[in-house]
């Protein structure tokens, strides 16, 4: 799925309205991210299922908000707040929610006025080093959720 939403050659503009509690790293991918005051986000289903977040989770939060917080993030299932995210660098905009969408879709039409082939190769340029960071860790993180998620399914399978 991180390769797809790479692969992906126009800028790309998340609107999070609400928690963002899965798969979090998906907005991280893209180029502006806009959120409402109550966004919240959160890691909570790895370590509830007893499973490593080697979805990508373990790859973009460390990138995106430095290792340490990232790390800390992860381990501990912090919350971050729409303004702790914004400060740190996951959140471009705070906006409220009724003007939202309003706001992406500014924000999209300027874009959009730029020449095709501009908006397309900005794209590219921008997300190549994530695209890197995806290729090297994704196979490796996926394959450390597996083992543990086959963990977790045997030691259930024994309890029953």
């Amino acid at each position: 799925m991180l390769g797809n939403i790479l692969d992906i050659e126009v800028p790309m503009i998340t609107a999070l309205n609400g928690p963002v509690l899965l798969h979090s790293e998906y907005a991280l991918l893209t180029d502006v991210v806009l959120a409402t005051p109550e966004t919240v986000f959160q890691d909570k289903p790895h370590f509830e299922f007893g499973i490593v977040p080697g979805d990508g989770m373990h790859i973009l939060w460390p990138e995106v908000i430095g290792s340490i917080r990232g790390r800390y993030f992860l381990l501990t299932r912090q919350v971050l707040d729409a303004q702790t995210a914004k400060d740190w660098g996951v959140v471009n905009e705070i906006v409220p929610q009724d003007r939202l969408l309003a706001r992406a879709h500014e924000i999209a039409d300027g874009i959009a006025a730029l020449p095709p082939l501009t908006g397309r190769y900005t794209r590219i340029a921008l997300t190549q080093r994530l695209r890197r960071l995806v290729e090297e860790g994704a196979g490796y993180g996926l394959a450390l959720e597996g083992i543990s998620a086959a963990d977790v399914a045997r030691s259930i399978a024994a309890q029953a």
